[in-house]
């Protein structure tokens, strides 16, 4: 018989705080639709599987948001419009629901739905805000049903009659019956906590906890930690160093989990698996017995790397497969670290194979370790962790017979013993100890996607003045406990790590401009809640492209349009975006810098050149849109010669500002998009334009329809006989909002 191998499963559950506690709206609705697809079903599945243990790590802020779902009537965006009758729907809620109610996986989610996936199809073919008469209000109500049933996990939908009625029913779905959904949903939230705590009662789960609004807590102790692992990497201009914010967050966590289970917490998942020997200091304090991480961090810590052959298995799983005892000043956390190749597979790779193929390789990968270990006289685990949520999209049939098939060949061996961390650690404590451990994450074992980049550097900066502010406010005033108590709420909120990972590179969605606002929103509620005023630039979207340095507008301030970079004074409350040159950019771009910025009335934009500005081959566009307005927009009208399309050359656009040298003057030009892609010329315009070394515009907000506290997005682009040289930004329009 083949000798005993453990196995621990460790599912973390994690969404941001989507909520805004002073309007208690929730901008974005997967908190409640992940609720219904994954949460659940993935410990209930158990069920049938009693010889399987896992471990679940759920975040302290996901259960406060589950709880407002189920018990407070919480509503997001989505949401709101599930229960408003479709004859009421404004075009900005159409607007909404064409850009937002398809937002899933199109192979599983969509594409095996006839009637969604033709509205879907539909929908593709056409622009917002010149479509929204393509659709009658009862369509627009059968995509909002749609788009919530397809986040249903399948167990549902074949379990709850209501459920398997709609998907027969396919269309013409009263508002009646949208809000039934809506309480289903509510109903299947509120069964999530109990059954974690009934099964960990019965010993078949073992619940873990991470800091409550999961910040990197290195980080949090001392940014200065970045350097460690990345001793180049640039960091914010003054560091944040602040443990007791730190401490606050892994103190409260413990204190949700002994109210949710009735029991202290054994182990913890710290955010994006990211430790430090003062990490390790604060968890012990707090009466963690062990945490988890990545192999890299202990590959890291080791001095060593662990070598795989051409499938990815290790070499020699020995050093991986075992618990260390972390010793850091004589206070101590015992910690196991997952092998990212198995966790990966089942993150990334497994759900493209057919579900019983791929149960049979993860399997066989867990053999090869049993093996290789096979002479060992120690009881080794095989540590596999990973989000347990985000990633079963992307299976057939949200991964139910994937898991059947892997949990049904891990049952039937006998040799495997599936169990829980705290089930393992009895057993087998640890028997080697480490005096010190890296300073990493699970990503590249540094810090860089949370800091290091000049969007994530800024984000920090804007928490430590609004930290700093917090702080002085409070000594120079007299506010009661409760507003102070809500003013370091929000910053707490803040300091989590989603906010940081959505900025600047690597990372991007089609969401980034919400993530930006709500991390924005939380700083300016530190001051709402102290009715202090807010500072200009937390009104700036903290906004970073690739390749490029950014600098915000810091403030208004009114140029004087003559065409001449005479001075840098008149523009230092600007922003910049200055495109880099050398040998690993463009070497011939003809933009260096766009600076922009605002006064109470203007959109105030200069454009630095490589070019001589009176060259008369070269002629200057500047193409903006006004964002979630119902109005015609069209593509650019400049042809390009290139069939990789950049990004932003693939919006339409509301307003062609046309700016072209002539022998003793710069000829202005505005036109507004009409329907049919077509544009009209304005016969006047009232924009202030100058060039000389530089061009300078003012162009009155009047004229681009922004109204106070909305905003205005743009580029610029260079043609030569109406032929794009070239347009920037390239993977997103520059933001600017009117305040």
């Amino acid at each position: 018989m083949a000798k005993k191998l453990s196995v621990a499963f460790v599912w973390h559950m994690h969404q941001p705080l989507y909520k805004d506690h002073l309007t208690g709206k929730y901008f974005m609705p997967w908190v409640r639709l992940h609720a219904i697809k994954d949460y659940l079903d993935m410990v209930l599945i158990l069920e049938d599987y009693p010889e399987i243990r896992q471990t679940f790590n759920i975040v302290p802020s996901l259960v406060d948001q589950l709880n407002d779902y189920a018990y407070n009537e919480a509503h997001d965006q989505h949401s709101i419009l599930m229960i408003k009758p479709e004859e009421e729907f404004t075009n900005d809620d159409k607007i909404f629901i064409l850009e937002r109610f398809f937002d899933a996986n199109y192979q599983n989610m969509i594409a095996k739905n006839a009637y969604y996936h033709s509205l879907y199809q539909r929908n593709k073919t056409l622009s917002a805000g010149s479509n929204i008469d393509n659709f009658s209000s009862q369509e627009y109500a059968d995509i909002i049903m749609w788009f919530n049933l397809v986040w249903f996990d399948p167990r549902w939908i074949s379990e709850i009659p209501e459920l398997k009625s709609f998907v027969k029913q396919e269309k013409n779905f009263s508002l009646e019956q949208r809000k039934q959904l809506l309480q289903i949903q509510r109903k299947i939230i509120s069964e999530i906590i109990p059954a974690y705590k009934a099964y960990q009662e019965k010993g078949q789960i073992e619940v873990t906890i991470s800091p409550y609004y999961h910040p990197i807590l290195p980080l949090l102790i001392d940014t200065n930690a970045a350097q460690i692992a990345r001793p180049e990497m640039q960091l914010p201009e003054k560091p944040f160093q602040h443990p007791e914010d730190a401490k606050i967050h892994v103190k409260r966590a413990v204190k949700k989990y002994k109210e949710l289970f009735g029991r202290h917490p054994k182990g913890m998942w710290p955010s994006e698996q990211s430790v430090s020997p003062e990490t390790i200091k604060l968890m012990a304090d707090e009466g963690i017995q062990w945490a988890i991480s990545d192999e890299g961090v202990l590959s890291a810590s080791l001095g060593k790397d662990f070598h795989r052959n051409f499938y990815g298995n290790l070499e020699k799983p020995k050093e991986l497969c075992q618990p260390y005892k972390i010793n850091i000043d004589g206070k101590t956390v015992d910690m196991i670290f997952r092998n990212v190749v198995y966790s990966d597979l089942i993150g990334f790779q497994l759900g493209k194979m057919d579900p019983k193929q791929a149960a049979w390789e993860l399997y066989d990968r867990i053999k090869d370790v049993q093996d290789k270990l096979s002479h060992s006289t120690d009881n080794h685990l095989v540590t596999i962790a990973l989000d347990g949520e985000n990633c079963w999209e992307y299976y057939d049939l949200d991964g139910i017979p994937f898991l059947k098939n892997l949990y049904t060949r891990l049952s039937e061996d006998t040799s495997i013993d599936v169990c829980t961390v705290s089930e393992y650690l009895e057993k087998n404590p640890p028997a080697r100890t480490l005096q010190n451990i890296h300073s990493g994450s699970w990503i590249n074992r540094d810090f860089h996607i949370w800091i290091g980049d000049p969007a994530k550097n800024t984000g920090w900066q804007y928490l430590k003045n609004t930290r700093d502010d917090l702080i002085r406010l409070i000594e120079e005033n007299d506010y009661d406990t409760e507003t102070i108590e809500k003013a370091w709420e929000e910053l707490y909120i803040a300091e989590g790590s989603d906010w940081f990972w959505w900025y600047g590179d690597p990372n991007f969605s089609a969401q980034d401009d919400l993530f930006d606002e709500q991390f924005r929103l939380h700083l300016q509620n530190v001051y709402r809640v102290l009715n202090e005023p807010i500072p200009t630039k937390l009104f700036v979207p903290v906004e970073v492209y690739l390749g490029r340095s950014l600098k915000y507008p810091s403030a208004w301030f009114t140029p004087s349009i003559n065409g001449e970079a005479d001075t840098q004074d008149e523009w230092r409350e600007a922003g910049v975006i200055e495109f880099k040159s050398g040998a690993m950019y463009q070497s011939d771009r003809l933009l260096r810098r766009i600076w922009f910025g605002f006064d109470r009335d203007h959109l105030n934009i200069r454009i630095d050149t490589t070019h001589s500005i009176s060259n008369k081959e070269y002629d200057t566009y500047i193409y903006a849109y006004n964002p979630g307005k119902a109005r015609d927009n069209s593509p650019v009208r400049i042809r390009t010669l290139s069939e990789n399309f950049v990004e932003t050359l693939k919006y339409k656009y509301a307003y062609e500002i046309y700016i072209s040298p002539k022998d003793n003057h710069i000829e202005t030009t505005l036109s507004e998009a009409t329907e049919n892609n077509l544009w009209k010329i304005h016969p006047q315009t009232n924009t202030k334009v100058a060039a000389s070394s530089v061009i300078e515009l003012a162009i009155p907000f009047k004229e681009l329809n922004v109204n106070k506290n909305e905003e205005i997005h743009f580029v610029v682009a260079i043609a030569k006989a109406q032929v794009l040289q070239e347009i920037e930004p390239t993977e997103k329009a520059i933001s600017v909002k009117r305040v």
